[in-house]
């Protein structure tokens, strides 16, 4: 355990940071210790398998995905040293709900419940946009079959069918016509019922949406403070086609990033889901001049957003979103829009199999960044269906002006190099294990 001086000097409090010790969110453990003057602990089911806990000053034994099994470790933790939190940060989907419980317990500034029920059900996040005027996809709810039937007799086709409380493309699939119904229902529901036991989900909560035409999707990225919202970047996503639009990568700048329409749609949409701390995520489908907002997350973005955020602008949006949860901003600051190059992540796919070895890859270009891989040996790897299906990641970054920049070549770069990468790194077989990753 840390040092307990200077828990003791900043009054017996500390900073928990929730879901920081994953892959491509470890930087919100650098945020924390240089901005906070006393100790960052993390939470952990296994405390040693990840290395980024090695960088907490603490790691609490608890599931941060459980709100009661989260808040019974703080409150023991409390008994046994006389430290209290005096900020909850969460980090990723699944510990905004956790860090609610501990926060509203503890009198801490947090996310209002209010928030919390339209941010973390999909549905009741679609009728808080109808209600504001936030353009997005007509919906209907289900949860078996014949209710799927139902709701589709009442929307127009093509649909996309997907789980109301979870995100990263899990259960995501577009039907084209009436008779591809069972099968879909099928993949959505087996889709979730997969990862249930990890998040505590529950079956039969589903939702089918009208599918909307649009050339390309981006994320905008939002600082949320005390009614006070802004604009950090906006990221061009790279999506696999129909029928599963799983993400395949991240692009800051986005050629977008100059659309004011789109940048107060996701204002907007932060307003209606009443966001009034930290960071939030807002997706949105682009058709010319016309919007559809697909969901927001109040919480920072993944895939490596914040990341290529603080190459490109040169600064940490993780310290805006830990000032937030401190409460120890009067306004938000003002954000520089002047890009100083041009980055982007993408997830590797090694070719279906199951992988027999891992390589090193140990001479990269002057472009990449980072390459991490995902896979292990063992590992099936399975089709590109969600964020399941990442088997790696590569990151790039190229400094120069906008008027030096081409988007579209640069992206295209960058993934032929992950396809160079991809077949570096892994060696598969055709022999499928009996169950897959």
């Amino acid at each position: 355990m840390f040092s307990l001086a200077r828990a003791h000097a900043n009054g017996n409090r500390y900073l928990l940071l929730l879901g920081s010790d994953i892959l491509l969110r470890e930087r919100g453990i650098v945020s924390a210790l240089r901005t906070y003057p006393g100790p960052v602990i993390g939470m952990s089911e296994s405390p040693a398998t990840s290395s980024a806990n090695r960088f907490f000053d603490h790691v609490l034994t608890a599931d941060y995905y459980d709100a009661g099994q989260a808040l019974a470790a703080v409150e023991a933790f409390e008994r046994e040293t006389g430290l209290r939190p005096d900020t909850v940060v969460p980090i990723i989907e699944m510990t905004v709900h956790v860090s609610v419980a501990i926060a509203g317990h503890y009198g801490l500034p947090t996310l209002s419940d209010a928030c919390l029920a339209r941010v973390r059900d999909k549905h009741t996040m679609k009728v808080a946009f109808e209600e504001a005027g936030v353009p997005c996809a007509r919906h209907r709810l289900f949860s078996t079959l014949p209710q799927l039937r139902a709701a589709a007799d009442e929307l127009t086709f093509p649909l996309v069918l997907k789980p109301r409380d979870f995100a990263g493309n899990v259960g995501t699939i577009k039907v084209n016509d009436p008779s591809e119904l069972p099968a879909a229902f099928d993949y959505c529901r087996n889709s979730l019922l997969e990862i249930a036991p990890t998040y505590n989900f529950a079956d039969g909560r589903y939702q089918a949406e009208e599918f909307v035409a649009a050339t390309h999707e981006v994320s905008v990225e939002v600082a949320n403070h005390e009614g006070q919202r802004a604009v950090l970047a906006v990221t061009s996503k790279s999506k696999a086609g129909a029928p599963y639009f799983t993400e395949k990568g991240q692009l800051i700048p986005s050629p977008d990033s100059d659309n004011e329409a789109l940048r107060q749609v996701a204002l907007d949409a932060c307003a209606a889901l009443l966001i009034d701390r930290g960071l939030a995520h807002v997706e949105v489908l682009v058709n010319g001049d016309k919007l559809s907002v697909v969901e927001v997350a109040a919480r920072p973005g993944g895939d490596g957003i914040m990341d290529l955020i603080d190459r490109v602008y040169g600064y940490s949006p993780y310290d805006i979103h830990i000032a937030s949860y401190r409460g120890v901003m009067d306004k938000l600051p003002d954000l520089p829009r002047q890009p100083r190059g041009i980055g982007a992540t993408v997830f590797l796919k090694a070719p279906a199999g199951t992988v027999a070895e891992v390589h090193t890859v140990n001479e990269l270009t002057s472009q990449e960044v980072a390459l991490y891989t995902i896979a292990k040996v063992g590992d099936w790897s399975r089709p590109q269906t969600s964020y399941l299906a990442r088997d790696g990641l590569l990151e790039c970054f190229e400094y120069g002006q906008p008027d030096e920049q081409d988007p579209v070549a640069f992206q295209a770069r960058v993934d032929e190099l992950a396809k160079i990468r991809a077949d570096q790194l892994f060696t598969v077989t055709e022999t499928a294990p009996e169950e897959g990753r």
